[in-house]
């Protein structure tokens, strides 16, 4: 064995002060990252729990808003049927000479006893006087003059279905929400108002059939932010229902024109804070909110938030207890290495190649040294490896134990050297060591052995385990939701088949037994007979041309793109021909601005284009000439086009109706049609990354514009 060296003693002593000043200051950088990192992590963990919680929250809220539109719409087109139907019932007998009163409060009658959400059914002449309707004395006189929707219907022709703020009625003592329309005398003017009072009662059942919690609510407004309904119902409900609440986020999100959104508010009814999903009920300027409360909804984070932080503490009274072992056992080993430093010359090498966990193996692989942290790492202790020097090897997993084999050093190999395997402690327990190992060599260059390192690497690896377990679910996850989005598909085929299938087999059914009548009864029929039996004929097919329009209108959501370059100059000639064939005895001019030719489907951009070319057609009918202009430009990343006319045009306040499914500017019956046309053009751009815009006046004419994206053009191999 070599020598200690000369001199090593008296350097030591201050070696020894410097060496616990420095691991000091290590320990307490150590214990303050390692506490900053346990914080931080639990500090993220609280906000992503009280963000998922938040985001479940605002889930739930914005399905049970979207449930509760569907059905308030559901009820609202009902109402707005039967509302259609009393004023055709009302303008017939007008044309047929006079109202039939007894006649005309049966059918009332009959019309509100399908609908279980109203309580009346009524009419009112050119006046505002109720004279029509169950319960209804026209003697009475009542004036209903003052009513909101009779004010708006009289003085706005075009206004169609009008839904006015929730008033206390007058003749039946209750809250209701009135819906009218108007009807009209044989000479076009105005002849008075069908309106039906939906019960407030009928809507806070409705919006009471969903779960919102305790403290939750759900209500009915419109864009003046008035309270139609709501649940649970207020105290003093008649200080509420149809009184305006200011909920500034609520009014922004109307304000913007948005159909959905959520926000957090405590400006409620009865002053509870709530996370609120707002949806516009389609086609209708009300908005459903649900609100669940938010002591609710984080009341099981607030606890988990609570006990993580008890746990932090404790985990950092642990710190501080666990490095003031560790420094006093450090300071032991210190006091044992300075007397060890003093022995030979291997002991001073060993210093050298310092490892928590190191062993020195002799060139004849006895144990030379072994550091005292092997018993905490494997359970053995320090006497029991320098006895036996094989139990080392001898406490590797079987399975791991080729993977030492020719893992060795020699005065041959001088790089260093590393291998992961497992280890079985003394008690039984499996973990995961990196070992690394080299060669030692003397100051003389004598080859003295092999080195080895702690490092337990158990958590990592676990860690890692983790990770592959993670990544396996999450993998799991996108199946399950590649599945989901298959099975929304599906349903939406379900859907489509169901409007093919089970609407249009009632249809068939009705113009069947229409026809029976028209062939086998006919003789037993008079006049107003027949003429119902044509009634119901002509709504039997533009019905089934409803259904059609209705579900080429839901395909264009679901057709794959076909992508390549559509002249468009030559697309507009082609359908503008085949417009003129249809209508020989009209005179129509196309002004083709030449259009550049865009990048995109061409069986939707015909569609498209015949939508706006065929609408311009049939609103120009009043026109001894019909001039219809194409044109568009590049604009940058964008490239616009437009189809304008001469035709009746439109009033820009209903300009938002354009674009929407079966909404019509015009009064019904004017000009034909069902009200997709348009609505097929915002899809079919909207598919293609672009937008759709409207301009128009009344008796001057409309101009249609779209922009697509003009940066794929460079795609066209013709360019």
């Amino acid at each position: 064995m070599t020598q200690p060296m000369s001199g090593s003693a008296i350097a030591y002593p201050a070696k020894s002060a410097t060496s616990s000043v420095w691991f000091v200051r290590w320990m307490m950088a150590g214990l303050v990252l390692i506490n900053l990192f346990v914080f931080g992590m639990v500090t993220f963990s609280l906000y992503q729990s009280y963000d998922e919680s938040q985001q479940g929250a605002e889930l739930t809220a914005q399905n049970l808003s979207s449930l509760l539109a569907q059905h308030i719409a559901g009820d609202i087109d009902r109402i707005d049927l039967t509302l259609l139907a009393a004023a055709d019932e009302v303008e017939r007998q007008l044309a047929g000479g006079g109202i039939d009163r007894q006649a005309l409060n049966r059918f009332l009658e009959r019309q509100q006893r399908r609908l279980p959400e109203i309580f009346s059914l009524r009419t009112t002449d050119a006046h505002g006087i109720v004279s029509h309707g169950v319960g209804v004395n026209p003697a009475a006189r009542q004036d209903n003059s003052d009513r909101e929707y009779f004010v708006r219907q009289r003085y706005d022709p075009k206004v169609g279905l009008v839904i006015a703020r929730p008033v206390y009625t007058r003749l039946d003592k209750r809250w209701a929400v009135p819906v009218s329309r108007p009807f009209h005398l044989p000479d076009g003017t105005f002849g008075g108002v069908i309106y039906a009072n939906v019960s407030v009662d009928h809507l806070i059942s409705t919006l009471a059939a969903i779960d919102v919690g305790r403290r939750g609510s759900a209500s009915l407004r419109n864009a003046e932010l008035r309270i139609f309904a709501r649940t649970p119902v207020p105290a003093h409900a008649d200080k509420v229902i149809g009184e305006k609440l200011a909920v500034p986020e609520l009014q922004e999100l109307i304000r913007s024109d948005r159909d959905a959104g959520s926000y957090i508010s405590s400006h409620t009814v009865d002053g509870v804070e709530r996370k609120f999903a707002v949806r516009k009920v389609t086609g209708f300027p009300l908005y459903v909110v649900v609100g669940r409360a938010t002591d609710e909804y984080l009341a099981q984070w607030k606890d988990q938030a609570t006990k993580t932080a008890l746990l932090a503490a404790l985990f950092f009274l642990a710190t501080l207890v666990s490095s003031w072992l560790i420094y006093r056992n450090w300071k032991h080993q210190l006091a044992a290495t300075l007397d060890l430093a003093r022995e030979e010359e291997k002991f001073h090498t060993v210093a050298d190649y310092t490892y928590d966990w190191e062993y020195w193996e002799g060139p004849a692989r006895e144990m030379l040294y072994m550091s005292p942290s092997c018993e905490r790492v494997t359970g053995y202790s320090r006497a029991e490896f320098l006895a036996e020097p094989d139990l080392i090897y001898r406490i590797i997993h079987p399975d791991d134990q080729h993977q030492m084999a020719g893992h060795r050093t020699d005065a041959a190999h001088r790089d260093d050297a590393g291998v992961d395997f497992r280890i079985v402690r003394r008690d039984g327990e499996i973990r995961w060591i990196a070992h690394g190992c080299s060669a030692v060599f003397g100051r003389d260059g004598q080859f003295m052995g092999r080195r080895a390192n702690n490092r337990d690497i158990t958590e990592r690896v676990q860690a890692e385990a983790t990770v592959r377990q993670l990544n396996a679910e999450l993998e799991q996850r996108v199946a399950s939701r590649t599945a989901q989005l298959e099975a929304a598909n599906k349903e939406i085929e379900d859907f489509s088949y169901s409007i093919s299938h089970d609407l249009r087999t009632p249809l068939r059914a009705i113009a069947g037994f229409a026809q029976i009548l028209v062939e086998e009864h006919a003789a037993s029929l008079d006049s107003e007979g027949r003429r119902l039996l044509d009634v119901v004929h002509a709504n039997t097919v533009r019905m089934g041309r409803l259904i059609d329009e209705l579900l080429e209108f839901l395909r264009l959501g679901r057709r794959p793109m076909d992508f390549g370059p559509v002249d468009v100059a030559q697309l507009v000639q082609e359908i503008f021909d085949e417009l003129q064939a249809t209508v020989p005895d009209r005179k129509l001019r196309l002004d083709l601005k030449t259009p550049p030719p865009l990048w995109g489907d061409r069986t939707m951009i015909r569609r498209l284009l015949s939508n706006l070319l065929s609408n311009a057609v049939k609103f120009t009918q009043p026109r001894a000439l019909a001039v219809i202009e194409v044109g568009g430009r590049i604009e940058g990343n964008l490239a616009r086009y437009y189809v304008k006319d001469n035709g009746v045009g439109f009033d820009m306040r209903y300009v938002d109706k354009l674009f929407q499914v079966f909404e019509r500017v015009h009064p019904v019956g004017q000009f034909e049609g069902s009200g997709t046309g348009l609505a097929m053009v915002k899809r079919i751009v909207g598919r293609h990354g672009g937008s759709v815009s409207a301009e128009g006046q009344v008796d001057v004419g409309a101009t249609i514009s779209f922009t697509l994206p003009a940066r794929e053009m460079e795609n066209d191999p013709t360019q």
